[in-house]
């Protein structure tokens, strides 16, 4: 398909560029680079997903381009999950422009600096980054050679060639290091010690630290490396983040279901925390920070847990609750939410992560 002359898209480009919110871009360098690179370059097609099955929008269909060049995220690889064969889960996509922006700001990077970016996706970020620092200093990876073949073409086309390497992007990219930024463009469970050990004494990374089981449980990070190899930050960025899971199998969508509840095996009492304990996005977090292989979900306008082992408890406004399994699951809800209540009902921003060799610690405030 013939891309759309210049003309056509440039004054969509600079519209958008002026009308980022709520995160315009300030910075002089960051908007030269945004104007630099064309946003249709890194989306050869993107799924519209409102129907009942989702439509493959190709260049060229009406509205395509003033689509491209709106700040929403656009899906451009959807894939079945065998534990839910009738749902299609996005596995890549075009992330929307200001959180990028939003992103990108809060890198703070400076001229010179190296920067790591794990989830190559279409490659429209490490564009910018090259735009911005220059592309001998973007190392950029991602574990699906489908993406990163089609990213190095994309990038090319905006003439630009990072060097794009298809691994998994836990693990980094050693024989790169080290890193003065890392930034990733998926969510994890626990930031891989991998990053910390290639960043520099001093350098940032930006994740977003988000349940498997629970996607609305997160937010994006912003992490100092130490000189004694650990790394320390917080939740305070305005942007929540909300990227899909990092992937770890090519077949598989990473996302985590209940196990079949039979309801026979149940126990019933009632609880002083009904469902709506765990309203609360500080609440939900400070339980996930307990119990990280928790998920959190509904079923019948009720709360629902669930863990890998089998367990799951239920509970509805009223505080009657039903548990199974090798845990009751309620009673860390009831156990985190006091300690919750005690801590001063913190929200997501007011907790701090920190991680080391050993391991990752969500922590309220002290």
């Amino acid at each position: 398909m013939k891309p759309p002359p210049e003309r056509r898209w440039r004054p969509l480009l600079e519209r958008l560029a002026d009308d980022l919110t709520p995160h315009p871009l300030t910075d002089p360098a960051w908007r030269r680079a945004f104007l630099d690179t064309p946003r249709h370059l890194f989306v050869p097609g993107f799924y519209d997903d409102r129907g009942s099955e989702p439509q493959w929008i190709e260049p060229g269909a009406p509205g395509w381009a003033e689509a491209v060049y709106t700040d929403d995220s656009l899906i451009t690889q959807l894939q079945r999950h065998p534990a839910a064969p009738g749902s299609w889960w996005p596995t890549s996509s075009s992330s929307r422009p200001s959180l990028m922006v939003a992103m990108l700001h809060a890198l703070d990077v400076g001229d010179g600096d190296r920067v790591l970016e794990v989830g190559t996706g279409t490659g429209y970020n490490a564009a910018l980054l090259s735009a911005r620092l220059g592309e001998e200093n973007v190392v950029t990876v991602d574990i699906d050679p489908r993406l990163t073949r089609a990213a190095r073409d994309h990038l090319a086309a905006a003439g630009y060639r990072p060097l794009v390497v298809t691994a998994d992007g836990s693990l980094g990219c050693p024989e790169h290091a080290p890193y003065d930024r890392v930034i990733a463009t998926h969510s994890v469970e626990r930031v891989p010690y991998a990053w910390i050990e290639q960043t520099r004494p001093g350098g940032l990374i930006l994740v977003d630290v988000r349940s498997v089981g629970s996607p609305r449980v997160g937010h994006l990070a912003h992490l100092e490396v130490r000189g004694d190899g650990t790394a320390e930050g917080g939740f305070r960025l305005p942007e929540p983040g909300f990227f899909m899971p990092a992937r770890t199998d090519l077949t598989t969508p990473q996302r985590r279901f209940p196990a079949a509840m039979d309801l026979r095996e149940a126990v019933e009492r009632s609880s002083a925390v009904g469902s709506g304990g765990l309203e609360p996005s500080g609440m939900a977090f400070a339980l996930w920070a307990a119990v990280p292989d928790v998920g959190i979900t509904s079923m019948s306008g009720k709360a629902l847990l669930f863990t890998p082992d089998g367990s799951w408890a239920t509970a509805d406004g009223t505080g009657r609750v039903q548990t199974a399994g090798p845990r009751d699951l309620w009673a860390e809800v009831e156990r985190a939410h006091a300690e919750w209540v005690s801590a001063g009902r913190p929200g997501v921003e007011e907790y701090r992560i920190e991680i080391d060799l050993h391991g990752q610690r969500i922590t309220p405030p002290k």
